[in-house]
């Protein structure tokens, strides 16, 4: 499908005709399906003025971004943790606008906690969120993530053998990591002038814009971070078991009979 996609996408972008004839999208009212060939779904967008390439373009983006900071991203990817990655970029992002509509419909079942998600999100739009303790705990773990998958993809390519390619291919797949993270880690070990990977990590993520703290050496500054991410995380923790004794609190208030049982 991928290679269908990229043939349709070049026959589109130079003009040439599909080998099959491809049903107008004006006023016959074509609607291609997911299983429409992608040929005639790039066409029916390149003929509806939509502008797809600037669409799937946003959309790699997005993507790369979430999997450079997120683990797994595969298997979850919470809204306010992709919100601050992608900031402003946020809407190019199909798992963004997937959950947002999840969202929706939950938000008009009444479903709780829908509505809060969604006025989260509506914050981060209007740029209301601001520099709160909780945003900057998030994006300190972010780059803390972010400077260990980059150790990991420079350690891979330390241990990495064959052809460039073979090379490239061990990298990605030992060190769950992107293409340009492990080109970077591959340049970087092959150089006659490499340095420290911890200090070159951490430069590389301080530079990619991620919120690092500044110290005499690159070690210290990775330090600090972790103990930022860690004192963020125990107070994360002490939080949520306030928030579960609150919660016991106004049930046993509600039933006082069930506090007597237990």
């Amino acid at each position: 499908m991928r290679e269908g996609f990229a043939g349709a996408a070049r026959s589109v972008i130079s003009g040439a005709s599909p080998a099959a004839p491809v049903a107008h999208a004006g006023a016959s009212g074509f609607h291609p399906r997911p299983e429409s060939p992608p040929e005639e779904i790039l066409r029916c967008a390149e003929t509806l003025g939509i502008p797809w390439r600037r669409v799937l373009l946003g959309e790699i983006d997005a993507e790369q971004k979430l999997r450079s900071c997120l683990t797994d991203v595969s298997a979850e990817c919470p809204l306010e943790s992709a919100l601050a990655i992608l900031a402003l970029s946020a809407l190019q992002s199909w798992r963004v606008r997937d959950r947002v509509e999840t969202l929706v419909c939950q938000a008009r079942m009444s479903v709780r906690g829908a509505r809060t998600g969604l006025r989260v999100f509506s914050r981060h739009l209007a740029g209301k969120t601001g520099p709160d303790g909780a945003l900057l705990a998030r994006q300190c773990r972010f780059a803390y993530q972010r400077i260990l998958l980059i150790q990991r993809a420079r350690r891979a390519a330390l241990r990495s053998r064959g052809s460039t390619a073979e090379r490239l291919a061990f990298i990605c797949s030992t060190a769950r990591c992107g293409f340009d993270d492990a080109e970077w880690a591959l340049r970087e070990e092959d150089s006659p002038r490499r340095g420290h990977r911890l200090d070159s990590a951490v430069r590389k993520v301080r530079d990619e814009g991620f919120l690092v703290p500044r110290a005499a050496t690159e070690a210290r500054s990775m330090a600090q971070l972790r103990r930022i991410v860690e004192s963020s995380s125990a107070l994360g923790r002490e939080q949520s078991r306030k928030r579960r004794l609150r919660a016991s609190g106004r049930a046993d208030a509600r039933n006082p009979g069930a506090s007597e049982l237990r």
